[in-house]
């Protein structure tokens, strides 16, 4: 009887510990198991939608299928088809699978309820990037003791393409048509709001967030009426705003949508859409030198999904009525300086004086980032300040400029380059690149950011230059991260980031013009560059309400 009782107890103590190792969780298609990683409980690969696959390619997200038993949720599902980029692609096990309709959730260890739940949506153009990616791994928000979900949507033309047969399709059917990606985000956050209770989420506190086109994202479901409800918060990390193309007519200038995939089934030798689905998905993945000629119009107003421009919409009190958070790097533009155009073209374009714009800019230190610093006025730093100074009388609105590097590569850079502050909101930047042990030189700033676009342009190669690099021994970095984390959760938790301990964070104004300052030493920041972005908000202002940028970007 002793023998049986040890083994009832021996068999009973290895049952506990298999769901401490993995852990459960019924959602409404079926039972997961997941998994426990960097001290978070993890369920990968569930299944949000059905894949978009034969004759729902190119059709809004349809209910996924149950499944019978426990599905193994231990394992990222497979990134959406994309180009491959050397160093930029890393880990994401491309060239993807078109079944990549797909959410992650990360929960703190120690289970919980009614926890704050936070939707992360990655940037890279709409063409690039997924939620397998070493940044998206949340291992300080979670401390922070809230839930936090990735997931993939579709990219690229398989995400964002409309043709006249399509159009017509989906008025039959009674759909929207066209922003299928962004379709996708939408269906996650249904399915976060159906199902995030079941891994103790609170469906009634949900939070957006994204970076670079994930945060154009989070502006484009702020204006939504198709997002409304589905979300309580929103942040916007470096969505630049620049101006979006219409369905079938010109809008500010720009060639439509359809006609721009005319000409890609032209190019394809196709004709018919029956024709466009037979062909296999890498037909249809697009390329860096599509993108750069224009070949991709991304996502685009189809007046269904998203119905305008963020910055005419957010100043007529037509967005979301959420508390709201935006911010820049010191040096978003980073990744434009490849197709920068010589300021004198630039001010053309824009329709700037080119003497005015040379005095502005006189000191910018590196005269090779000048177009792309002019480019980060107008599209990061003034759109970050009028989109929050927008909210004043809808929700509470925050600004933030993000401005630190670790000490070792600081000299080599002339600010914070697009994407870097992720892996210390997330907590991730131990596992990014590491800082080398002595500092690099910043005395030819140039001659580094030069080489790193010809490796882009002649060899296809993201440069480790523009990956994120950090020291995860270094106090400051590790400081940082917890600030950042913090913040971010309070926002989640309760509308307002400021933590104990550190500097207050007002609300923004455009007259008061003052920020969060993320640095070395500095917590705020009034003012920022206010005569250069002044001139840039009277032209971004002006760029959505008059047609005149035709070719411009």
């Amino acid at each position: 009887m002793k023998k049986i009782l040890a083994l009832l107890l021996g068999f009973t103590a290895l049952h506990v510990l298999a769901n401490v190792d993995r852990p459960n969780a019924q959602v409404d298609t079926g039972l997961l198991q997941g998994a426990v990683e960097h001290n978070m409980q993890v369920f990968k690969g569930i299944p949000y939608a059905a894949p978009p696959v034969g004759d729902l390619r190119w059709r809004p997200p349809q209910p996924s299928k149950p499944w019978v038993g426990t599905r193994d949720a231990s394992q990222f599902g497979p990134s959406c088809p994309q180009p491959y980029v050397k160093n930029l692609s890393t880990g994401l096990n491309l060239p993807g699978d078109e079944n990549c309709l797909h959410l992650n959730v990360f929960t703190p260890l120690k289970s919980s309820q009614n926890l704050p739940v936070m939707v992360w949506i990655h940037g890279g153009g709409m063409l690039v990037d997924g939620a397998r990616d070493a940044q998206f791994t949340p291992i300080n928000l979670t401390k922070n003791g809230v839930i936090v979900v990735t997931f993939d949507y579709r990219l690229g033309s398989l995400g964002f393409f409309a043709t006249k047969e399509l159009i017509e399709e989906a008025k039959n059917n009674g759909e929207p048509v066209g922003n299928y990606g962004t379709m996708d985000q939408i269906a996650v956050l249904k399915w976060v709001k159906k199902n995030i209770a079941a891994f103790g989420g609170d469906p009634n506190n949900v939070t957006i967030f994204g970076e670079s086109a994930g945060g154009r994202s989070v502006t484009w479901l702020m204006v939504s009426d198709a997002a409304r409800g589905l979300f309580h918060k929103a942040i916007a990390e470096s969505a630049q705003q620049s101006p979006l193309r219409g369905l079938t007519q010109k809008h500010l200038g720009m060639t439509p949508q359809i006609e721009i995939d005319a000409k890609y089934m032209n190019a394809l030798g196709v004709k018919s859409l029956k024709e466009l689905r037979s062909l296999p998905a890498n037909k249809l993945v697009l390329t860096g030198a599509d993108f750069e000629k224009g070949e991709f119009g991304g996502p685009f107003v189809d007046g269904q999904i998203i119905p305008g421009d963020p910055v005419p919409l957010f100043a007529a009190g037509k967005q979301a009525k959420v508390p709201f958070m935006i911010g820049t790097n010191s040096w978003d533009s980073s990744f434009l300086v490849p197709s920068q155009p010589p300021i004198e073209a630039l001010a053309k374009k824009l329709h700037e004086s080119p003497k005015h714009i040379q005095a502005l800019y006189s000191r910018v230190q590196d005269k090779c980032i000048e177009s792309s610093d002019i480019l980060g006025d107008l599209l990061y730093r003034g759109s970050t300040k009028l989109l929050a100074d927008s909210m004043n009388g809808i929700a509470p609105g925050y600004a933030y400029y993000f401005d630190y590097l670790t000490k070792n590569i600081r000299p080599a850079y002339p600010g914070v380059p697009h994407t870097f502050e992720i892996s210390y909101v997330f907590g991730s930047y131990g596992l990014m690149p590491q800082a080398p042990n002595k500092p690099e030189s910043g005395a030819d700033r140039c001659a580094l950011i030069e080489k790193a676009t010809a490796d882009l342009k002649q060899k296809s190669v993201w440069s480790k230059y523009w990956y994120p690099i950090t020291n995860k021994n270094d106090p400051k970095d590790i400081a940082m991260s917890e600030r950042m984390s913090a913040s971010w959760a309070a926002f989640a938790k309760t509308g307002n980031p400021n933590v104990p301990g550190q500097a207050n964070w007002p609300t923004y104004s455009l007259k008061s013009d003052v920020m969060r300052y993320f640095s070395d030493d500095q917590e705020t920041i009034t003012g920022l560059l206010k005569e250069r972005v002044s001139y840039q908000i009277l032209h971004l202002r002006e760029m959505f309400a008059l047609e005149r940028l035709k070719d411009a970007f």
